[in-house]
């Protein structure tokens, strides 16, 4: 059974059946074969992956990303930067990179992020000549950095799978996220200077101070809700409530950009991207019960048990099989199936389970900028105008880069760690 469920799977992902269909359609398969009563078990199951109340946080993170790009925050925080590197060689490209970072320490959602920031800095790298194909690169390497920014969604996925503290996660994901984003902006300044890129207008000082206090309140968001969960004043899923209270106070009121009959429009947005997403976990959910029921997870684990005799051949082979999938499916399903079987075996070797799901999560972000299925990819190249098969080569120092900061990060838990040990959480 447990092959004709996975033959069931891979046609249907072949005849590009979206993966949240394609993973219902396995999963009802396999259902045929384990009860008659396939009609109750599957709406079971299928309310059982949505049953958590941390997963409130996914759409309104996702909410709070749409009130930003639309109510004036997202512009503010690209202006902000490029006050500090616009007189850089490829100082906008820095400011892509450092506000995408920034974006994500509020909405929480790659692809919002990268078609926020992408959607203000695109036009201007235009303008500067920057060249298309250079311009859509730094935007989806910068928007596969951002999974490591805490709130990010794929952190809270992986903590509510695994059942690893959603704060520690948020803690550990820092100084990596730190990491890589350094680690791009330096492939970036190289590429800038080589290609002797122009340089951003000067500004006075006066333009200075007004744009600084303009993105005061941005930041004080970024504050507020980091502040708030390692401080202990709210859970991940109560920020992402505050994320969404204050994003449409300042927006609304303070900004005035966002007018009431915007509204409609950006609650539609927000119910799409969260549907795709949670439609993915409920099917993953059903999924997953029938690999458990054939017992597929234990086998799988039995194999790498017995040829990764220690944590370092065990890593190696996890990355090994989260890039590859990267390369042809989105992680998310992934995360969900593999995530338990992964995460014993870790455990077993003597890892940290937050570190483990720290490096799963930087192997998704790469996996978001990989050809041909790289979700952050399709943003930026939906946003520039330029095909995907034309970003493959300036794309590809950013992959190798954040591949080799993926090892740094792997060898070095410190890294990973240091946080979580500061504030108590391990």
């Amino acid at each position: 059974m447990g092959w004709l469920v996975t033959i069931t799977l891979i046609l249907s992902m072949l005849i590009s059946v979206p993966v949240g269909i394609a993973l219902g359609l396995a999963a009802f398969v396999g259902m045929l074969y384990v009860s008659p009563d396939v009609l109750i078990m599957m709406p079971q199951k299928f309310l059982y992956g949505l049953d958590s109340f941390p997963l409130l946080a996914i759409p309104l993170f996702v909410l709070a990303g749409q009130l930003m790009s639309n109510g004036g925050l997202a512009k503010r925080i690209i202006a902000m930067a490029l006050i500090f590197v616009g007189q850089i060689r490829g100082g906008l490209a820095l400011v892509v990179i450092f506000s995408t970072m920034l974006m994500s320490g509020i909405s929480g959602s790659p692809s919002a992020n990268t078609a926020a920031i992408g959607s203000v800095a695109i036009p201007a790298m235009k303008k500067l000549k920057y060249p298309p194909e250079f311009a859509t690169a730094v935007l989806a390497a910068a928007g596969g950095v951002s999974t490591l920014v805490p709130p990010a969604i794929d952190l809270i996925i992986i903590g509510v799978i695994a059942n690893i503290s959603i704060g520690g996660l948020f803690a550990a994901g820092i100084l990596p996220a730190v990491v890589n984003g350094v680690a791009i902006m330096l492939i970036a300044y190289y590429y800038s200077k080589k290609m002797n890129l122009p340089l951003a207008d000067k500004t006075t000082t006066s333009d200075k101070i007004r744009v600084l206090k303009d993105g005061i309140l941005p930041l004080l968001m970024i504050g507020i809700i980091l502040g708030g969960i390692y401080g202990g004043v709210f859970t991940p899923t109560e920020a992402a409530s505050v994320a969404v209270v204050y994003g449409f106070l300042v927006s609304f009121f303070v900004y005035k950009e966002l007018k009431l009959e915007d509204m409609p429009q950006l609650l539609l947005n927000t119910a799409g991207l969260s549907g795709v997403v949670l439609l993915v976990l409920a099917t993953a959910s059903m999924f997953s019960f029938i690999l458990t029921f054939e017992r597929i997870p234990h086998a799988l684990a039995q194999i790498i048990v017995t040829y990764a005799d220690n944590w370092i051949i065990f890593i190696i082979l996890v990355h090994l099989v989260f890039l590859m999938l990267g390369m042809v499916m989105d992680a998310l399903p992934a995360i969900i199936v593999l995530m338990p079987i992964f995460l014993p075996v870790g455990i077993s070797l003597g890892m940290e389970p937050i570190h483990l799901g720290i490096l799963i999560a930087a192997n998704v972000g790469i996996g978001m900028i990989t050809p041909p299925v790289g979700i952050c990819l399709f943003v930026a190249c939906g946003i520039s105008d330029v095909k995907i098969g034309n970003v493959v080569k300036p794309l590809f120092p950013f992959l190798l880069f954040l591949i080799i900061t993926l090892i740094i990060i792997t060898i070095f838990p410190q890294i990973t760690l240091f946080l979580p040990r500061l504030f108590g959480i391990i």
